[in-house]
C-alpha cells in the first residue's frame, strides 16, 4: 500500500540530503510520472468554505492596496466575484483532510516524520501569485495542474525590503536569477531563504510539501513551558543558597559572584531538561488539529483479539493524519514514545513494534502479525486503534 519510491528523479537520496537539502534550490523535471491533480479548482473552493479547513484568498490588486490577504472560511458567492487574474487560492492541511495527498506525502518520508508541516494547495488563474517572497522552511513545490513560472533569487533580503503592514511578507522589489516553467509531474525544491515568486501562466493547481523548521524563541519556550509545568507540581522545589558569600562593600549592588551562582542554578535547571529531551518530543508531536477529526476515525472499544482478526484477515491498518507520532530510545533500557503533544514510556522489547507505527501510516500487515506475539504488544496497539491514532481501511473511505 505505500509507496517507498522518491521523487527526486536521478539523483540518490544521500546526494540530495548531503548537496542541496538546506543549501541550494533543485529542479526535477517529471519527478511524478503521469501525474493526476487529486482535486479541482471547484473542489478547492468548496473545502474553502468549511469552518474547519485553513484557508485564504491572495489578491494582487485591490483597490489602493498592492496586495491583499482574505481568511477563510468564505460564502459561496464570493469566488463568482472574484476577478478573472491575478488572484490566489490556498489550502492549508490538505493531507489531513484528503487521503491523497496524504500518500503523496509518503514519498519524502526520507525526510523525518518530526519535520514534517503539510501539505498546502493552491490555485490560480492566469497571473496569479501570491507575489516574490520568502520562507523560513523547506517546500517542495510539486505542479499538479497546468503551468507555472517559478522565479528565484538567492539574493539575502532585509526587514525594510518588505512590504510593511501586509498579512504576507511580500518583496518591494526583485530580481530573479533563475526561472524555469513547470508542467504537471515537475517539481522544484527549495531550501529557507531563497526568494521565489510564482506565476501562473494558465489555470493552474501547485501542491506545495513543507517541512517546519522550530526556531530558538519556538523552542525556547517550549522548554521553559516544561520546567514551569514540572515545577508546579513538586513540593521539594529548590532554592537560592550563597554560603560563603564575600562581604560587599555596596549592599545595594547584585555582585558579579552572585549572579554567576544564580546563572549556574538555572543552567544546571535547563541543562537538565535538555538533557532529559522529553519536553521536544511533546513539542514537536504538538497537533492543532480538531479533536474531530481525530475522533472521525475512532473504532470504538475494540478488543485485542478483534484488532488481531482483522490483521489476519488482510485488513489494512492506516494512521490519522491528524496523530503525530515520535519516538526516542533512552539508552537500552527505555522507549520514550510520543503521541500528539504527551510521553509514555515502554521497555525496549516494544522497539519493532513502535518503529511501525510511527515509521509508517501504511504499516505492512505481516510485519505487525509478526510482532504481535505478545498481550503487551497487542494492548498496546490496540489502544492506539480505540483512542483514533489508527484505524482499519475498511472502516473509513481511504481512496477519495
Amino acid at each position: 500500500m505505500q509507496n517507498n519510491t522518491h521523487p527526486l528523479g536521478n539523483i540518490s537520496l544521500s546526494v540530495f540530503l548531503q548537496e542541496f537539502w538546506q543549501q541550494k534550490p533543485l529542479l526535477i523535471r517529471n519527478a511524478i510520472e503521469n501525474f493526476k491533480c487529486p482535486i479541482s479548482a471547484d473542489e478547492m473552493a468548496g473545502l474553502a468554505c468549511e469552518p474547519d479547513v485553513e484557508s485564504r484568498i491572495i489578491l494582487e490588486h485591490d483597490g489602493d492596496h498592492p496586495w491583499q490577504c482574505q481568511h477563510g472560511p468564505f460564502d459561496e458567492s464570493l469566488f463568482s466575484k472574484l476577478p478573472e487574474t491575478h488572484w490566489a487560492l490556498l489550502l492549508q492541511s490538505c493531507n489531513v483532510y484528503i487521503a491523497k495527498f496524504a500518500k503523496l506525502l509518503d514519498q519524502f518520508r526520507f525526510i523525518p516524520n518530526w519535520r514534517v508541516d503539510d501539505v498546502m494547495v493552491s490555485y490560480a488563474p492566469f497571473g496569479g501569485s501570491v507575489g516574490p517572497h520568502t520562507d523560513n522552511y523547506d517546500v517542495f513545490l510539486l505542479q499538479a495542474q497546468g503551468k507555472r513560472r517559478w522565479e528565484i533569487s538567492t539574493h539575502s533580503y532585509a526587514e525594510a525590503d518588505f512590504y510593511p503592514d501586509l498579512d504576507l511578507k511580500i518583496l518591494r522589489s526583485f530580481k530573479a536569477e533563475e526561472s524555469w516553467e513547470l508542467e504537471p509531474g515537475d517539481m522544484l525544491y527549495l531550501p529557507p531563504g531563497v526568494a521565489h515568486h510564482g506565476i501562473a501562466l494558465n489555470d493552474c493547481i501547485t501542491i506545495s510539501i513543507g517541512f517546519r523548521a522550530p526556531n530558538e524563541y519556538e523552542l525556547s519556550t517550549a522548554l521553559l513551558d516544561e520546567v514551569l509545568s514540572q515545577q508546579t507540581t513538586k513540593n521539594d522545589l529548590d532554592f537560592y543558597r550563597d554560603p560563603n558569600f564575600p562581604l560587599q562593600d555596596n549592599p545595594g549592588e547584585i555582585s558579579a559572584w552572585a549572579l554567576r551562582r544564580i546563572n549556574n542554578m538555572v543552567n544546571q535547571t535547563l541543562s537538565s531538561r535538555i538533557q532529559d529531551s522529553d519536553w521536544f518530543g511533546k513539542y514537536i508531536t504538538e497537533t492543532d488539529e480538531s479533536t474531530e477529526t481525530l475522533e472521525s476515525k475512532q473504532v470504538s472499544n475494540m478488543t485485542q483479539q478483534q484488532c488481531f482478526q482483522m490483521l489476519e484477515q488482510g485488513q489494512q491498518l492506516v494512521r490519522n493524519e491528524c496523530s503525530k507520532l515520535a519516538f526516542f530510545r533512552n539508552g537500552e533500557d527505555r522507549i520514550h514514545f510520543f503521541c500528539n503533544g504527551s510521553v509514555a514510556y515502554y521497555p525496549i522489547d516494544l522497539l519493532d513494534l513502535i518503529r511501525l507505527v510511527c515509521n509508517n501510516r501504511y504499516p505492512s500487515i505481516a510485519s505487525l502479525i509478526k510482532v504481535l506475539d505478545n498481550n503487551e504488544r497487542q494492548l498496546f496497539l490496540c489502544n492506539l486503534i480505540n483512542l483514533g491514532h489508527f484505524y482499519f481501511e475498511k472502516d473509513c473511505n481511504d481512496s477519495d
